[in-house]
């Protein structure tokens, strides 16, 4: 049955009370809500087999004594997914442990790891019927156990197998979560869960002797790769802040590139390695932050922010427990997305003029569209510094100062520099370009009909090329 662990200060005294689960079923389930994806449920369980074999790697000198394998596997027809990894495993007495203690974890106390509250074990519960473990120490025998999703008493005990361990170095463990609701797993395939291992253990990935692999069944095999930061072409920054917590010294590496071309790849939060999200989707960082998503949400920035031990992860990991420790890493991080904002500054720029002549264009295409292919002039924006003409003609070309306080009033674009085409804007261009169109017509009426009647077809034609 799940219970609590043993507490030496949990016998009865006289004037007090005990608490206690009336439903340890009901209240791990709500828990296993907190998780919206089928891929984010599988991450628990990958997890476990990087903190083992983080062990390994620290017991190691900082490098793993053999080659890491975690290997993941899709059974579409059965709706399950096994983790298989060749780390150290648990003995049987632990195994029973992570599965009856609910809320105990033998890794709380240890900084270099990620799992804290001992509930990743029961992740499977919001999306599958059931989890089983398959785990073999080098000094214990090989032993199995299964859990069902509303299973709370009668849960039987580990089970011998005879069989060897099915790893190269005949030790480590096996989950797999089966039953998966249909719902869930309709969308889980070889490419989603590769993404999201690449996304959620980037850092990890890029050590030497680790390999996870991803594959459906009887498929090949596909390796997941760390993103290159080295291959993009831009301005890297690149930062070790030392933010002294409780008079220890605590290192954050900040990686940045603001590569020349959008890549759409927002920094990230990293903790020991795992991606706790994006910057600017941190809530508790964004209500620090000056700058916000101009900065951290710019499509030209990328990289990411490695905060080590002075932070650690809610439970759900999709943000950081609120301590002294986070308030003083996000002031440290305030002067680094100043120096950012200075940089993108000038990728704004070039945005705004690169947007700038894209408009250009559609107003040219508008007026072809408008006024039946019959054009007698061609339009540009360009500046005049002391922004006193809307317009000049030269050479049958008709330029629009965007200098102009009437053009910048109407100027609207996004934190990120991206032009925001608005009515008021198109009202304005339509109502120049009319006025110059009909310009040749020398009866009253009929050029303000004309006017009336381009300068509408051009708003009309704008907002058409502009969907």
């Amino acid at each position: 049955m799940l219970r609590s662990s043993p507490n030496p200060f949990a016998s009865k005294i006289p004037g007090t009370i005990d608490l206690e689960i009336a439903d340890p079923v009901l209240m791990l389930n709500e828990v296993a809500k907190r998780y919206e994806t089928a891929e984010r449920v599988l991450m628990e369980y990958v997890d476990n087999a990087l903190d083992d074999a983080e062990a390994l790697y620290r017991e190691s000198g900082n490098a793993y004594p053999y080659p890491i394998h975690i290997d993941i596997t899709i059974d579409r027809t059965n709706r399950a997914v096994t983790v298989l990894d060749n780390c150290r495993g648990m003995t049987r007495e632990t195994l029973e442990r992570v599965v009856r203690n609910v809320g105990e974890s033998q890794k709380r106390g240890l900084s270099w790891v990620n799992g804290r509250f001992g509930f990743g074990v029961h992740a499977f519960r919001a999306a599958a019927e059931s989890v089983s473990f398959q785990t073999k120490q080098a000094v214990s025998s090989h032993h199995t156990l299964t859990l069902q999703r509303e299973q709370h008493r009668g849960i039987k005990e580990a089970k011998r197998l005879d069989a060897p361990f099915p790893t190269d170095s005949g030790t480590g463990c096996c989950v797999t979560v089966a039953g998966f609701d249909r719902d869930w797993f309709q969308a889980v395939t070889v490419d989603s869960v590769k993404a999201e291992i690449e996304n959620h253990f980037e850092r990890l990935l890029a050590r030497p002797d680790l390999h996870i692999t991803v594959r459906a069944a009887d498929e090949a095999a596909q390796l997941c790769q760390p993103f290159a930061y080295d291959g993009i072409e831009g301005t890297a920054v690149q930062h070790t802040l030392e933010v002294v917590y409780k008079e220890t010294v605590y290192p954050v590496a900040l990686v940045c590139q603001i590569a020349s071309q959008p890549l759409y790849r927002p920094v990230s939060f990293f903790a020991r390695g795992r991606r706790i999200g994006q910057v600017a989707e941190i809530r508790s960082f964004m209500r620090k932050s000056v700058h916000k998503t101009r900065v951290w949400g710019h499509p030209h920035l990328v990289g990411y922010i490695e905060a080590g031990e002075i932070v650690q992860p809610i439970i759900n990991r999709d943000d950081f427990v609120r301590t002294y420790g986070r308030t003083l890493l996000y002031e440290a991080l305030l002067p680094v997305e100043a120096q950012l904002k200075t940089l993108l500054a000038a990728v704004n720029e070039q945005r705004r003029d690169s947007t700038l002549a894209q408009y250009e264009q559609t107003v040219q295409q508008a007026l072809k569209a408008a006024a039946s292919g019959a054009l007698r002039f061609d339009v540009a924006f360009g500046e005049e510094k002391e922004g006193t003409q809307h317009v000049w003609w030269e050479n049958g070309r008709l330029t629009i100062n965007t200098n102009h306080p009437d053009f910048q009033a109407r100027l609207r674009t996004s934190r990120q520099g991206h032009l925001r085409p608005s009515d008021r804007m198109n009202a304005y261009l339509a109502g120049i370009v009319a006025v110059y169109a009909t310009a040749d017509l020398a009866d009253v009426e009929q050029r303000a009909a004309k006017q009336i009647e381009l300068m509408l077809s051009l708003e009309s034609q704008l907002r058409t090329l502009q969907k």
